[in-house]
């Protein structure tokens, strides 16, 4: 989210002209005082046609969201799916979710001093499952053997060379459901 905020003050200040900025303020303040002395008519200002962001194209605005779940990690792609519908349906779509991972990936492994066989195993994008735990049954982010993360740029919790849970969300629901048995 911060990124995001980033973004729209550059755009603000990129649409906004400085240059004088003094002067005209300094004119309004003269001009405003006769207007409230009512020596001047009102003056009615014409409103600039202003696009919204909503109104930008899904690429434009995926391409924004993919940055902005680099800087936030995960946890911002619930933030923006529950800003308004179309953030929704941009950031639930599979080629998001997989152009998000796929850049976390990046940032966090130099993929070209590794072998070809590692990244054709390791560099490949994670599922949604559904814990098997009869008590859970929850949806978790199903990584399997490889890096592991929260999505933000840089930061890597780990890699594991197996999956030791597989199919369950976490240690305890593997352990509730009969595990090491």
């Amino acid at each position: 989210m911060a990124y995001l905020r980033r973004w729209w003050c550059k755009v603000l200040m990129e649409n906004l002209e400085i240059e004088g900025h003094g002067k005209r303020f300094a004119h309004f303040t003269v001009e405003g005082k006769r207007m409230g002395d009512g020596l001047l008519a009102p003056i009615f200002c014409v409103p600039r046609n202003r696009a919204l962001v909503t109104e930008l194209p899904d690429d434009i605005i995926r391409k924004i969201f993919v940055l902005v779940v680099l800087e936030d990690g995960d946890p911002a792609i619930l933030n923006l799916a529950l800003t308004c519908q179309k953030f929704h349906s941009i950031v639930c779509q599979p080629l998001f979710l997989e152009e998000a991972h796929f850049s976390w990936l990046d940032s966090v492994v130099e993929w070209k001093s590794l072998p070809p066989q590692h990244r054709d195993k390791y560099r490949r994008p994670y599922t949604i499952s559904q814990c098997r735990s009869l008590l859970c049954g929850g949806l978790y982010k199903d990584c399997g053997a490889g890096y592991k993360g929260n999505g933000q740029r840089g930061v890597l919790q780990g890699f594991y060379s197996t999956e030791d849970y597989p199919g369950y969300c976490s240690w305890d629901c593997f352990i509730n459901d009969g595990g090491l048995d």
